[in-house]
């Protein structure tokens, strides 16, 4: 019996925080003095990403958390409708702070659990989860971007009624990894590779990455991990070509860990010598 008291006590803390946190400068919890209000907490970020397993068939991930915080517990136990809006223009204006080419989803290629949000008596978040077939999203960057319309009776709190939502489809290789190895160059000598990558997700078992250390200058390679977990190597972005027959090439996924040999420039190769481990 002891361990559901002190369940109790914890979410009856729970709540009395959510009610008092936001609460204004001065007011009475008791007497329930001040406004109500809602707010998305993701609005805090410019952009959120959401992942999803790449993998055919709709998956289900949760997308928005939506908070009202109310001025004493007799309000918590009341019931309110909170509606959201599908908001394009927040992609649009963040594309153009940040000269990026982000999309809207396509409604067509998801559904959301509601747009209509219900709190009911006792509850003080909503979550509202987005379905989608991660298949639909490969090779594109794909936003959401959600508005409160209408808080009924409640307050908009001031900078945290809209969010915007990345949707990323990964792979089981998609992250980030430790770069450590040598790159060879035919007349500079060698120089150490101690680098951090980033692997991402272009098709179920294909990830785009930094080629040696040359990111900055365009060089990229995509890397297909077969059913053997042997790995081919491709060039790609400014990258001319690419050599990969100077040993196996291939994944451990015991360590989570690549390992590379792979040169490109046909006449004089740059040669790579490299592993990449899972951080």
């Amino acid at each position: 019996m002891k361990k559901y008291i002190n369940i109790f006590n914890v979410l009856a803390l729970g709540s009395l925080l959510s009610m008092t946190s936001c609460i204004e400068e001065g007011k009475d919890l008791i007497a329930g003095k001040g406004s109500n209000f809602v707010r998305i907490p993701a609005a805090s970020t410019e952009l959120n990403n959401v992942g999803l397993e790449l993998s055919a068939g709709d998956k289900t991930a949760d997308l928005v958390e939506i908070i009202r915080d109310v001025t004493s517990n007799a309000e918590l136990q009341s019931t309110v409708t909170v509606k959201l809006k599908v908001d394009d223009a927040l992609i649009t204006n963040y594309n153009t702070a940040h000269g990026t080419t982000i999309k809207p989803l396509p409604t067509s290629f998801y559904k959301l659990s509601a747009t209509d949000v219900t709190f009911n008596a006792g509850e003080f978040s909503k979550i509202v989860q987005l379905t989608i077939d991660p298949t639909k999203i490969v090779g594109a960057d794909y936003a959401v971007g959600l508005t409160v319309d209408n808080a009924g009776a409640y307050k908009i709190r001031s900078g945290l009624g809209s969010a915007l939502f990345k949707i990323i489809a990964k792979n089981q290789w998609d992250g980030r990894y430790k770069a450590a190895g040598v790159f060879s160059h035919p007349t500079a000598g060698d120089r150490a590779i101690d680098r951090v990558k980033d692997l991402v997700s272009v098709n179920a078992n294909t990830v785009i990455a930094e080629l040696g250390d040359l990111g900055g200058s365009g060089y990229y390679m995509l890397l297909t991990i077969n059913s053997d977990n042997s790995v081919t190597v491709k060039p790609s972005g400014a990258t001319p070509n690419v050599d990969q027959s100077y040993s196996k090439n291939y994944y451990d996924p015991a360590t989570k860990k690549f390992y590379l040999h792979y040169s490109y420039n046909v006449n004089a190769p740059r040669i790579v010598k490299e592993t990449l481990t899972r951080q």
